[in-house]
């Protein structure tokens, strides 16, 4: 009778004993750099725009979005950039924004980082998950959103 029992033991062990391979691990996140990057050739000059986040082992992320060349790799100009705190929360990373800059020139794409204008924020927060064995980080976006969100690759510090 109980060596019956030993498979149905390795079963449950095997089930709920298992760490997943996309819980948060603090120091994947703080030691990688994270950065989405669309690229458009195009253009002339040809250029790429940069999502780019870095979280802080004492927990301060900075977040900047900008063109750079794409030959030189010579930023262009800024479109936004924040820093906030951030939490881990049941595989969640909230950040909360306490600064968040943005380009409000109209007819421009980007402009210089010290022309950007500091945005009248109340509670701005965003949420990542970290997934594909902690190789991406995904925004999670809110119900009903218009947008799907970036899926930012992780870049080695």
């Amino acid at each position: 009778m109980k060596l019956k029992l030993i498979p149905l033991f390795a079963f449950v062990f095997i089930l709920f004993g298992c760490k997943n391979d996309d819980d948060v691990n603090p120091e994947v996140l703080t030691q990688n750099h994270w950065e989405k990057v669309f690229q458009d050739a195009s253009l002339d000059p040809p250029y790429e725009v940069v999502y780019s986040i870095d979280f802080q082992a004492n927990g301060v992320v900075n977040y900047e979005a900008f063109f750079r060349d794409l030959e030189n790799k010579n930023v262009l100009g800024f479109i936004e950039y924040y820093s906030g705190t951030y939490q881990i929360v049941q595989n969640k990373i909230t950040v909360s924004i306490t600064e968040h800059y943005t380009n409000q020139v109209s007819g421009e794409m980007y402009s210089d980082k010290e022309k950007l204008s500091l945005v009248d924020i109340d509670n701005q927060t965003r949420e990542f998950q970290l997934r594909n064995k902690n190789s991406e980080l995904h925004t999670i976006m809110p119900l009903y959103a218009s947008s799907l969100g970036i899926i930012y690759d992780r870049v080695e510090k």
